[in-house]
């Protein structure tokens, strides 16, 4: 280390590099984040993509008072540019998700695509799946699939999962459901929350695989401590309405909780409800209001018709029936609340509306 200093001060980008590596993962020196950022950047600032790369990564993910997504998407931004695939496929994920508002399909295509045609397996995994999900481009069940088998071939657990998707929606192939366990079991044994998650689908209905109730909860268990939020709403709906299990409303909680603050609007919506009638918690109108509020942006109908009932009634809320109005119509793309609104049409310039309604939840 002391020889790798040395040459850092003296300018080497390389070492330079090794020291930003050395403390950003605690290699022969105590892991230090702000050390890592330090020596990165003095490599990156002389055009070193790697180290552009990695820094981007800090800055995504560093804790408080380093992590800044205008730099990270900067940084992955000089990176991609000078050819590094790593880069690439991490500038396309950031427009995919919007990550620092930044949100563009046909961005996140071009650059995950560049990626991918290096021959980069995260990066032809990412693009199998935009070719699976129609994000930005034309749904091509075909590409995804190619995509995806030549990705599994290379041992990637996400392209392994994607396969079993793929195999278990019959997707550009026929479908197979013991092909897609056999994909997403090799995934999962790997530590694909995604694919863990798809397993626990195959043994909660028992497709390619003997039903098993208590397998599916384990899997889906596994999914949700790796941050599947797919996996935990099934946790939280699970333990909610006691599906193959004893109810309990306190897991039903923590996993929506869990799910809600990653941004699912189901399970934001589900766990108002819980705070509305008080099941299993203490009754909080407040709280229903704002995890009801969030996934309404989001666009779940039941969550905005929910909402429309709480402004319309004043519960919650000061009685605002322009609000009412305006989420109603917007829960209408979904629902039937045309007797709502001719109901609240009638009400706009009059004093009283009937408290005696029923949410809907989130079905």
């Amino acid at each position: 280390m002391k020889e790798i200093t040395k040459k850092a001060t003296s300018g080497s980008i390389e070492s330079q590099f090794q020291l930003g590596f050395a403390y950003q993962f605690g290699k022969g020196v105590d892991q230090d984040i702000n050390a890592a950022v330090r020596w990165y950047r003095m490599a990156a600032d002389r055009g070193d993509p790697s180290a552009q790369n990695n820094l981007g990564y800090l800055y995504e993910t560093g804790p408080e008072g380093i992590k800044n997504l205008a730099e990270a998407g900067k940084w992955y931004m000089r990176s991609a540019a000078d050819g590094n695939p790593v880069a690439q496929l991490n500038i396309g994920l950031f427009y995919l998700g919007g990550v620092g508002g930044q949100q563009s399909s046909q961005d996140a295509f071009y650059w995950i695509k560049r990626a991918a045609d290096s021959e980069y397996t995260r990066a032809m995994t990412a693009l199998g799946y935009i070719y699976a999900t129609g994000q930005g481009v034309p749904k091509d069940p075909d590409k995804a699939f190619k995509l995806a088998r030549k990705a599994a071939g290379k041992h990637d657990p996400g392209a392994q999962a994607l396969l079993g998707t793929l195999y278990a929606g019959g997707l550009g192939v026929s479908a197979d459901p013991v092909e897609a366990v056999k994909w997403y079991r090799k995934a999962a044994e790997a530590g694909e929350a995604s694919a863990q998650y798809g397993l626990g689908v195959m043994y909660e209905t028992g497709h390619g695989v003997k039903q098993d109730l208590q397998e599916a909860l384990r899997q889906y268990r596994l999914a949700g401590e790796r941050g599947s939020v797919e996996a935990q709403t099934e946790l939280g709906e699970i333990y909610e309405l006691g599906k193959g299990v004893k109810v309990d409303y306190q897991e039903a909680i923590a996993w929506y909780r869990r799910a809600a603050n990653s941004g699912n609007a189901h399970s934001a919506t589900r766990l108002g409800t819980m705070f509305f009638w008080g099941t299993g918690i203490e009754r909080n109108l407040a709280e229903a209001v704002k995890l009801w509020a969030s996934a309404a942006e989001k666009g779940n109908s039941y969550a905005q018709f929910n909402l429309a009932e709480m402004y319309m009634a004043g519960w919650g809320v000061p009685r605002d029936f322009a609000k009412a109005y305006s989420l109603f119509t917007l829960a209408g793309k979904t629902l039937d609340v045309s007797k709502q609104l001719r109901e609240l049409s009638s009400k706009m310039n009059q004093g009283e509306v009937p408290n005696d309604r029923l949410l809907l939840g989130d079905n």
